[in-house]
């Protein structure tokens, strides 16, 4: 979401509370807090911390104390869903991936066609490479972004560091991002995906698109007393499974 922040700005909860879209989310994935994010997460380690081995006891630590700066992020970047997945790929395999499903605002009302072609130019502009597709689905136009990262892996407690620049001190992740404007091209939702399979990541294409095809800016049908955004996201249209 680097190259959104600086032409967006997280958007506000109405004031009646009703939900600002909805969209139908893939099972598989397990939901993270995006309120109370330290205190929900703090009574998780606090629960964890007596059932995990004494020797494991720093990495959960770690581990909680990642999440709770992430998580808090997140949420102020207008987030207004994070999960975590794991799913069997066509060979079989095993597949980690998170979900990330934030909700963000332009000031003022423009074709949303426009305001996609702005966030190339900001992507472009901040140095992210990648595959870029505008494509018009059955709500509208979207922009998907597809790329491959490097990132620091992160440090583990007890694992010896080695030294040097690269190779096991780094990590590639695929990553897939798909914004979906409103018609008056006020709000924008964008849809996250990651996974450090990169081999596999491809084969989450079609979800994807899915995703950006049901996303709607108005209330779909009984959908009247839909509370947050987030309870609208995993219940309305089906969301996860429970």
């Amino acid at each position: 979401m680097s190259a959104l922040a600086g032409i967006l700005e997280p958007a506000a909860q109405p004031e009646d509370g009703r939900a600002n879209f909805w969209i139908e989310l893939p099972q598989g994935y397990f939901p993270l807090p995006l309120t109370d994010v330290e205190s929900t997460l703090a009574a998780a380690e606090a629960n964890l911390r007596e059932l995990a081995p004494e020797d494991k006891r720093e990495l959960l630590s770690a581990v909680v104390g990642t999440f709770t700066l992430l998580l808090a992020d997140l949420e102020a970047r207008g987030a207004a869903y994070c999960g975590l997945g794991w799913h069997t790929a066509e060979d079989g395999e095993i597949v980690p991936s998170s979900l990330v499903v934030s909700l963000q605002r332009l000031p003022e009302r423009r074709n949303p066609r426009l305001v996609l072609g702005d966030l190339v130019t900001a992507k472009a502009e901040d140095g992210e490479h990648g595959q870029v597709d505008l494509v018009d689905l059955d709500s509208g136009p979207a922009l998907f972004f597809e790329s491959v990262l490097t990132l620091p892996r992160p440090r583990i407690p007890g694992e010896q560091q080695l030294a040097g620049v690269g190779s096991a001190q780094d990590a590639e992740v695929y990553q897939l991002q798909a914004v979906v404007p409103s018609g008056d091209g006020t709000r924008l939702v964008a849809i996250d995906f990651s996974t450090p399979d990169v081999a596999h990541g491809t084969q989450f294409r079609a979800t994807m698109v899915l995703m950006a095809n049901s996303v709607s800016f108005s209330p779909p049908p009984g959908s009247e007393e839909a509370g947050s955004a987030a309870q609208s996201i995993s219940q309305i249209l089906g969301g996860l499974a429970p």
